[in-house]
């Protein structure tokens, strides 16, 4: 590895060995901008991944030799932080991650060493759940349809949907969906909440919302938005017979994971028009050119962008938490072990 920055300055505590476990890309260089580079260079001693590709676990556990901070993200790939890569961790204190996520590549052994983690999944759970918001919005008042159908000649002015006073059903109720039931709340919509892990006492402020089983959640409302982490549980839980249970005219939104959703079955759904959706996320991702649901008209498609906002603010928001680690300073975005357990993998 090469180093990018050879001295080491001391930010009112302590003084950091910091490794970038991304390689060169593209995707790099919108989390990590020269400016932000530069930031981190201040902080320590900083390394980046050299290997122009996914480091291998040895090679991870190679680097990791004295190295304090270690900043991953998954996207694009990351080595799991394994008992074996720790071995040769012994002065690592922190991960932090520009991500969402941490399950793909943080392990129960990162916690039984008491190393800290720290994620920006809260800071783009508020993005994701605006996204979805819009998704909502614009398949409700057939934006993509409308704009198409002018461009061709025809003005079709006819009355479309309203999310005021909707039925909602929500599956899931983590970061994403919480944000969401506060931007849904000056519509007046009343929901329908499907989350096992939700007590009611949490809910004691939402008196529009009601929890239910997964069936209710499905069964009635005028919108379906799946907010669900990715898990063996959640594994095509939207199957044929569940997606049966949609009302005629329902909108199914998905921003959580592809897998949470049988896809032939949704497109045999789909294609006998009853419902309408709108997909940010996929199975295999990018969409093939050959997916089916390509041709249906039925189906707004979005690539996976929901939460895909200047991505270095991010960032940004991890060398914050890096600050307030030197400073021994409380962590804002520490993700217990709990919640780890309940992430998308």
């Amino acid at each position: 590895m090469i180093n990018v920055a050879n001295k080491r300055m001391i930010i009112g505590g302590l003084s950091l060995n910091l490794f970038i476990t991304q390689q060169e890309n593209s995707l790099k260089q919108k989390f990590f901008p020269k400016s932000t580079l530069e930031e981190l260079n201040l902080k320590g001693n900083l390394k980046v991944n050299q290997y122009n590709r996914v480091m291998t676990e040895v090679e991870l556990s190679k680097e990791l030799k004295d190295v304090d901070v270690c900043i991953a993200l998954a996207w694009g790939g990351c080595p799991r932080f394994t008992r074996e890569v720790l071995d040769n961790a012994l002065n690592l204190k922190l991960i932090v991650t520009p991500g969402a996520s941490v399950a793909t590549f943080i392990t129960e052994a990162v916690y039984e060493r008491g190393i800290k983690v720290c994620s920006a999944n809260s800071i783009m759970a508020r993005y994701v759940a605006e996204g979805t918001l819009a998704y909502i919005l614009a398949a409700q008042r057939e934006i993509v349809m409308r704009n198409n159908e002018i461009r061709e000649g025809i003005w079709n002015n006819s009355t479309c949907q309203t999310l005021i006073g909707a039925k909602v059903g929500l599956i899931g109720l983590g970061t994403v969906g919480r944000f969401l039931l506060e931007f849904l709340r000056p519509f007046g919509v009343s929901i329908k909440l499907y989350d096992p892990y939700i007590k009611p006492v949490s809910l004691r402020f939402h008196s529009n919302v009601t929890l239910c089983s997964l069936e209710e959640a499905l069964s009635g409302n005028d919108v379906v938005s799946l907010h669900a982490s990715q898990t063996e549980e959640t594994f095509h839980m939207l199957n044929k017979e569940r997606l049966s249970l949609l009302k005629d005219g329902t909108l199914l939104i998905n921003t959580s994971r592809g897998s949470l959703i049988d896809e032939p079955a949704l497109i045999a759904e789909l294609r006998t028009g009853r419902i309408h959706t709108a997909l940010d996320v996929y199975e295999v991702e990018p969409l093939p050119i050959d997916n089916k649901l390509k041709k249906l008209e039925n189906a707004i498609l979005m690539p996976h962008i929901a939460g895909m906002v200047h991505l270095e603010k991010f960032t940004f928001a991890m060398l914050e938490e890096i600050e307030r680690f030197q400073l021994g300073e409380k962590l804002w975005y520490e993700i217990p072990v709990e919640q780890y357990r309940l992430m998308t993998r």
